[in-house]
């Protein structure tokens, strides 16, 4: 077998990496212009939206990949539904995040309180969700750790503390700052050469 067609995946994975931050600074950028130049203080649209939009696309990608690398290297199926669960959370999110920016940008204006009660309820939804499916990935890859080699490992410990900073709602700025973190490990699981072992 080509080992090398993960490779691609792997600088995916560092592509996100870079993207997820630069997503979140652009869109911080956009939030002060406005106030700036217009004294808007509601929901924007902009670049930092495509951006977040191709993170999510990659992100489906890379998942499918590393599926794909722990049924062939491991013969491991038992965490196969639970990605296609995040990969499906990643689309829902997205969508969901940018129907809800519309919605209150076409009722604008909006008072401050009811807007932050809104993307409170959202983001708390969101992140016990996320941080639910993370924990349950984790538990899986946990139950044959002694059989991962060490980046999997670390990839696995580092989904388990984003579930659970996810899961406590408000350790979950942990979590995002944990998002390029879990990428770079991802991309370095997919550049790592290996047998396929069957267990």
């Amino acid at each position: 077998m080509d080992e090398n067609r993960y490779s691609l995946a792997g600088w995916v994975a560092i592509t996100q990496a870079i993207i997820f931050p630069l997503a979140f600074i652009i869109s911080i950028a956009q939030g002060l212009i406005g106030v700036a130049a217009f004294g808007y203080r509601g929901p924007t649209f902009g670049p930092s939206d495509l951006l977040f939009i191709a993170f999510t696309g990659m992100s489906v990608y890379t998942l499918l990949m590393l599926r794909n690398l722990l049924n062939e290297r491991y013969n491991y199926h038992d965490v196969d539904t639970l990605i296609l669960l995040a990969i499906c959370w990643g689309v829902v999110f997205q969508i969901s995040s940018l129907a809800l920016r519309f919605w209150v940008v076409t009722i604008w204006p909006v008072s401050e309180t009811a807007l932050s009660i809104i993307y409170l309820v959202f983001f708390a939804v969101t992140m016990i969700t996320a941080g639910i499916i993370d924990i349950l990935i984790a538990v899986k890859l946990l139950q044959i750790r002694q059989k991962l080699n060490e980046m999997i490992r670390a990839f696995t410990y580092i989904t388990l503390i984003s579930g659970l900073a996810e899961v406590s709602f408000v350790l979950a700025p942990v979590a995002l700052l944990l998002v390029p973190v879990s990428c770079v490990i991802l991309g370095l699981i997919f550049f790592r050469k290996e047998e396929v072992e069957f267990v």
